[in-house]
């Protein structure tokens, strides 16, 4: 026995083939009512079990065309598909000639039992032979299906854009709740920051301040042990003064609003490399800086991350008789980005993440100060740009930072 099974889902043709396939049937497959229709013609098979809804051709088009052939009209024929529309499919496909129509879904057993109850009521000797439907009438009911098809999916929709309509306006709300949340978090995370840092620095000044006067009042009664402590302590409480410095620059990048624009990085970077050529004058340092270097974003703080990266750069090639610091554009996982590159002393490049770290460095403070906040706060303006940094040196023989907007 054979059977043309016509289904454009891939994997229920496969569950069908193999459920006939089991009980000893041939199986022939087609994707689509003209397929199946060139299938019959060649195959002649015994039973055709066929989608209703299908591309190119479905299957109430296949069963209308398959009537006017004189020699395929007479095959039993079965529908097996979801219903849509009520029961509107199944009595087309009834009024068309089908033998049956089998409402998916059904396991292989119980869609095997339905064929074979549908077989068995057929009777191919009295059976009267099916005549092909009148064009006019066919397509009258057929249109009144795809009619009543549209009218469903468009309610349907109706339904799923009001759902979408009334989650959206949900999201909003949310959207705008959460920033409010947001926002009061980032001030109070300020004025908390200020405030630490004003009752932490009354402190310290006192400290230095009694220590400069203990030095100056009473040198000639300490001892060198004794003047070397209260130099140690001066020292720490100004190393600390600076960390909170620090702290409140980092702060400060971290929240407030950003102005997007066209910036010129040409233009920023010659006014940050001016200033630093003014700064020490004596310094032999040949800035390279690319013409017409331009990015969208906050032109305040894209001038400090120039800042920021041409001051390391400024602070690291101090020992280099002739320094070479360069702005230029390049790529960075397949985006634009800018790179500032220097000659300087360079540094282990598996410590590179730790750069980026606050208050983390990866030279002594006596060799080069500073309190390793500078590139944390690079990155975390670029990262409220969208955008991305990175590092990359050799020892001795410079670094360079890349970073995208």
């Amino acid at each position: 026995m054979k059977v043309l099974v016509v289904e454009d889902c891939r994997s229920d043709r496969k569950i069908i083939r193999f459920n006939f396939e089991w009980h000893g049937w041939q199986v022939v497959e087609a994707a689509n009512g003209r397929q199946g229709l060139e299938a019959a013609a060649s195959e002649k098979p015994d039973l055709i079990l066929s989608d209703c809804l299908m591309p190119v051709m479905d299957g109430f088009q296949f069963l209308h065309e398959l009537k006017k052939l004189t020699d395929l009209r007479d095959i039993p024929f079965i529908f097996y598909s979801a219903v849509y529309t009520g029961s509107k499919e199944a009595e087309l496909a009834c009024s068309l000639g089908a033998s049956a129509f089998l409402e998916k879904p059904k396991s292989p057993d119980q869609l095997w039992d339905e064929v074979g109850r549908v077989l068995a009521m057929e009777d191919p000797v009295g059976r009267p032979v099916a005549k092909a439907w009148p064009e006019e009438e066919f397509l009258r009911s057929y249109s009144q299906l795809v009619a009543g098809k549209l009218e469903e999916k468009v309610r349907e929709l109706a339904e799923v854009n009001e759902s979408l309509l009334r989650l959206n306006g949900e999201l909003e709300l949310r959207v705008v709740e959460r920033t409010a949340q947001l926002e009061s978090t980032n001030h109070e995370l300020e004025m908390l920051a200020y405030s630490v840092s004003h009752d932490l620095r009354a402190p310290l000044r006192h400290i230095d301040g009694f220590s400069q006067a203990l030095a100056e009042e009473c040198a000639g009664k300490l001892n060198s042990t004794g003047k070397e402590y209260l130099e140690r302590i001066r020292k720490s409480s100004r190393r600390m003064l600076e960390m909170i410095d620090a702290i409140l620059e980092l702060s400060r990048y971290a929240c407030g609003k950003l102005h997007k624009e066209s910036v010129d990085l040409t233009f920023l970077a010659g006014e940050v490399a001016a200033e630093l050529v003014r700064s020490e004058p004596e310094r032999a340092v040949e800035f390279r800086i690319a013409r017409g270097l331009t990015a969208r974003g906050d032109a305040r703080m894209l001038r400090v991350v120039l800042d920021k990266l041409f001051a390391n750069a400024w602070k690291f090639t101090a020992p280099k008789e002739q320094g070479v610091i360069e702005l230029y554009e390049t790529r960075l996982d397949g985006r634009a980005a800018f790179a500032v590159r220097d000659n300087g002393v360079g540094f282990d490049v598996n410590y590179a993440d730790k750069l980026f770290v606050p208050f983390q460095r990866v030279h002594s403070q006596e060799e080069f100060p500073g309190c390793g906040i500078g590139l944390a706060v690079v990155r975390r303006i670029v990262n409220r740009h969208g955008g991305k940094v990175s590092a990359d040196a050799e020892q001795g023989k410079g670094a360079t930072f890349t970073f995208t907007v």
